[in-house]
């Protein structure tokens, strides 16, 4: 015998799992490896379209017309050293050295650990007037 309450016709009386909610152990609809799925199909419509080729026509040092072929990533990567935005530069530096620009913020004071909160305590005095004594 199981340890399942059941009706009287055999059916088992536990309630089956809300469509939002994942039973203990395996679930066939949990996803085990973390990243939805349609995260991945952009990742890999991002890297084909980083991997197409241009075409680029420019003019050498003499003047004479030159023609070469490179990646839009590669064009998007020459943008940004041609860029004088500080945002883009400080992309650059990150890409080269990620350790070299480090994003902090200091929530203290002057470099020292804050101080707790004071506790001010209000006294209120009752003067009497001359008249009331």
């Amino acid at each position: 015998m199981t340890d399942e309450p059941t009706s009287p016709a055999g059916e088992s009386l536990e309630k089956p799992p809300k469509p939002g909610t994942f039973k203990k152990g395996y679930d066939p609809r949990r996803n085990l490896r973390g990243t939805p799925k349609d995260a991945i199909t952009a990742r890999k419509l991002f890297r084909q379209i980083a991997a197409e080729l241009l075409t680029i026509r420019e003019k050498n040092e003499k003047g004479e017309p030159v023609e070469y072929d490179i990646t839009r990533l590669e064009a998007a990567i020459r943008l940004k050293f041609g860029s004088r935005a500080p945002k883009d530069f400080e992309t650059i530096l990150k890409a080269l050295y990620p350790g070299l620009l480090k994003d902090e913020l200091d929530v203290t004071s002057g470099g020292e650990a804050l101080k707790p909160p004071q506790i001010i305590e209000i006294v209120r005095t009752v003067e009497k007037d001359e008249g009331d004594e």
